[in-house]
């Protein structure tokens, strides 16, 4: 009987380098937080919605804001994200790009770097947001949210030359058939407007006619009137908040991210073996934000508080059909 081997995406490769530690808790043991990041959400929300978009054949923007009308997501999200999705129909529609396949899920093995031979522990998987045509050349096309400052000439950019995660998309797009020629790169910066509040009744000043001055708000802004406004900031500035960059990688540069790959999965499975994984101290405040597994470690808190952590049946859910 042949049993199925754990995968290795970018996230799981990603968190495993990390912190080992953190990597025991969500990929062996199988837990994951309750409570998702803001900007995790907001991520989610948009690349539902450039799902939609890149899927339809007709309507592209109707189809990518009714998907975001149909989740469950907080208004004001929503009226973010539809914001800047809108912006970006408007900014990259008229572009000369075939969709090829959308969200294609990936699996093949991962190989010895000096035998070639596939590892008897251990494959490589991952889901593309996409594959295109531009000029008769098939692309990886990846979706990216972002608060950071993603103008030419920045460090998002020149790290993306180091990024194993896109030499991972070309050992995708070459396991599904594609001989791709480079990864377009599709950057969407998350607007940093947030809703206006009414005024404190205490600190409200009316004219001697009973109308409010202009520093003065007698109710909370709406979610359509925070879209309005998030759209107008953008409308302004559009480079601020979309921009595009073709990645490519040469056959050695892709054998060297795939080395990197087998050394990490030989630590992870010593880790397995020992039953053990150490920590990274420098990883429990990331972002600005305490890692959530934070108070498992410092004993403050167990995996089995159903308050804090569920537990999966499925470590990768995003490669699950469904997804």
């Amino acid at each position: 009987m042949t049993t199925a081997l754990p995968v290795l995406t970018s996230s799981r490769l990603k968190t495993a380098r990390a912190c080992q530690r953190l990597h025991r808790y969500q990929y062996t043991l199988g837990y994951r937080p309750l409570a998702e990041s803001s900007a995790a959400r907001f991520g989610t929300l948009v690349h539902l919605a450039l799902e939609a978009w890149m899927r339809s054949t007709n309507d592209r923007l109707a189809a990518a804001l009714q998907v975001l009308e149909l989740t469950e997501a907080d208004p004001f999200d929503r009226a973010r994200a539809a914001a800047l999705v809108t912006g970006y129909h408007f900014r990259w529609a008229d572009e000369p790009m075939k969709v090829l396949t959308v969200e294609a899920k990936f699996e093949t093995d991962l190989r010895n770097p000096s035998t070639g031979h596939p590892s008897r522990t251990w494959r490589v998987g991952g889901k593309l947001d996409g594959i295109v045509e531009v000029n008769d050349d098939p692309m990886v096309l990846e979706h990216k949210v972002t608060s950071e400052d993603m103008g030419p000439g920045t460090t998002y950019w020149a790290r993306l030359k180091l990024d194993g995660q896109i030499s991972m998309y070309f050992v995708g797009a070459n396991a599904l058939g594609f001989d791709v020629k480079g990864c377009i790169y599709d950057v969407l910066k998350r607007p940093a407007q947030r809703p206006y509040k009414a005024t404190p009744l205490e600190d409200r000043k009316l004219k001697k006619d009973g109308t409010p001055y202009a520093s003065t708000r007698m109710s909370d802004e709406t979610p359509e009137e925070f879209k309005a406004r998030v759209m107008e900031a953008i409308a302004e500035n559009p480079t601020d908040y979309y921009s595009r960059g073709t990645v490519v990688r040469l056959e050695g540069e892709v054998e060297e991210a795939l080395t990197d790959v087998w050394q990490t999965a030989r630590i992870l499975h010593e880790n397995e073996l020992r039953g053990f994984a150490p920590r990274t101290v420098e990883a429990c405040i990331r972002y600005g934000s305490p890692c959530p597994f934070l108070p498992v470690c410092s004993g403050e808190a167990s995996l089995e508080d159903a308050t804090l952590y569920r537990k999966l049946t499925d470590v990768h859910p995003e490669l699950s059909e469904a997804a």
